[in-house]
């Protein structure tokens, strides 16, 4: 398992950051929603909902409005206490609670039809921890719905440029490098870490947690993304999933 070996910001210090970042709108959390909603399984009122690592609240909110009874974790006091506000502004009843996802402690067994991650499984440390804690809180027939940074297009070595016919080029390197690393930009959300995994990785671990995907998406940009980042309309910026329990 990567691990970090650095003390860089963490997302508690640039909370207040990525709130501004979200609310002044972000074309890829807004696509990331866009690719949430596509792999939801039918929610009616009082869904019970978990969505873990929940930031601001964005993903959560978004759930309530559809009328799932929802409550949203994260381990940082500092991304919950804008969560709380934005909520409440909103009027949305959502329970907030802090929480490490590697073992969402606070949580009994069997208690959600539905757990939500979004944008977050590459950020958290340990993948088998994370996802055998969420298997433990889905009932039988709940569903897992999660979206993360696509592993072979956003690895940090990364590189689009346009092509001669006008298609984009990619260049990957490093894929196969699991660790753990910081973007480079001094304003860039990633600068607070994120965990390089393959997308082997990904799929054993959720084998491993008892889980199974049924449906998986690689969508293309659409709406702010695609006219901020063309280049995401050819190729998927994020890898999108619904897993199901095995027992």
């Amino acid at each position: 398992m990567p691990t970090s070996s650095d003390d860089g910001p963490s997302w508690s210090d640039i909370a207040d950051w990525y709130d501004e970042l979200l609310v002044a709108g972000s074309g890829p959390h807004e696509h990331a929603i866009e690719c949430l909603d596509r792999l939801l399984p039918p929610i009616g009122e009082g869904t019970a909902v978990l969505d873990v690592a929940c930031g601001q609240g964005l993903a959560a909110r978004h759930l309530a409005n559809l009328g799932a009874l929802v409550t949203g974790t994260d381990n940082s006091a500092n991304m919950l206490a804008n969560a709380r506000r934005h909520a409440e502004q909103a009027g949305a009843e959502i329970s907030w609670v802090e929480a490490d996802a590697q073992d969402l402690a606070p949580f009994a067994d069997a208690s959600f039809d539905l757990v939500t991650c979004q944008l977050a499984l590459m950020d958290i440390p340990d993948l088998d921890a994370a996802l055998r804690a969420i298997r433990r809180v889905m009932r039988s027939d709940a569903s897992l719905v999660f979206v993360i940074g696509h592993p072979v297009f956003l690895t940090p070595g990364a590189r689009m440029e346009p092509g001669a016919d006008g298609t984009t080029e990619v260049t990957i390197s490093g894929y196969l490098r699991e660790h753990f690393w910081r973007s480079a930009n001094p304003e860039g959300v990633r600068r607070a870490g994120n965990y390089q995994r393959t997308l082997s990785t990904y799929l054993t671990a959720l084998a491993g947690a008892g889980l199974r995907i049924v449906e998986a998406e690689e969508l293309g940009a659409t709406g702010r993304l695609a006219e901020e980042r063309p280049a995401y309309a050819q190729v998927p910026m994020f890898f999108s999933a619904r897993a199901v329990t095995v027992f």
